[in-house]
């Protein structure tokens, strides 16, 4: 009797096998890499320049992206540094990216993914004002991006930054 409940027990402590398969980012694989982009930002003078290096993390669970921007205006001065991490929740079905910067800047991010060569990024904030990210593909070295929101009553704004971004 106490060989088999030692038995039982020994099994018990085993961990039971999950599933574990990291989401498909074939997708977005062409972003793996270094990429220098160029912004306007609507109501500031000057261009915005910004260095994004893609890469994988968390055992292909996460795709991370680190930017670094110099001081482009007056009214900052140091580089504004950030990550985000993108991931796929198979529950809802979309992509999630949670960013976060040096000056406080956080956010969440989804997408139900690329429709042709275009991917759309929504996002509500705290506040209740919205935010969209339209990803344009011109190429694997190249893509734009267009960034537009709404207010808290959900009228929409015009664009607030464009940009263009080209691996090197």
């Amino acid at each position: 009797v106490l060989a088999l409940l030692g038995a039982s027990v020994a099994l018990a402590a085993q961990p039971t096998p999950v599933p574990n398969t990291a989401p498909d980012f074939s997708s977005m694989s062409f972003q793996i890499g270094t990429w220098n982009c160029r912004q306007a930002i609507v109501g500031r003078p000057g261009t915005r320049l910004e260095t994004d290096t893609y890469s994988m993390a968390y055992d292909g669970w996460q795709m991370q992206n680190h930017s670094v921007s110099p001081p482009f205006d007056k009214n900052r001065t140091r580089d504004e540094v950030g990550d985000d991490w993108t991931t796929w929740d198979p529950t809802i079905k979309l992509w999630i990216n949670q960013a976060v910067d040096n000056f406080g800047t956080y956010g969440l991010s989804t997408s139900p993914g690329w429709v042709d060569n275009t991917m759309t990024w929504s996002q509500t904030n705290p506040d209740g004002t919205k935010g969209t990210n339209v990803i344009t593909k011109v190429s694997d070295t190249q893509y734009k991006y267009k960034t537009m929101g709404n207010n808290k009553m959900g009228d929409p704004q015009a664009a607030t930054a464009s940009g263009v971004c080209t691996k090197s």
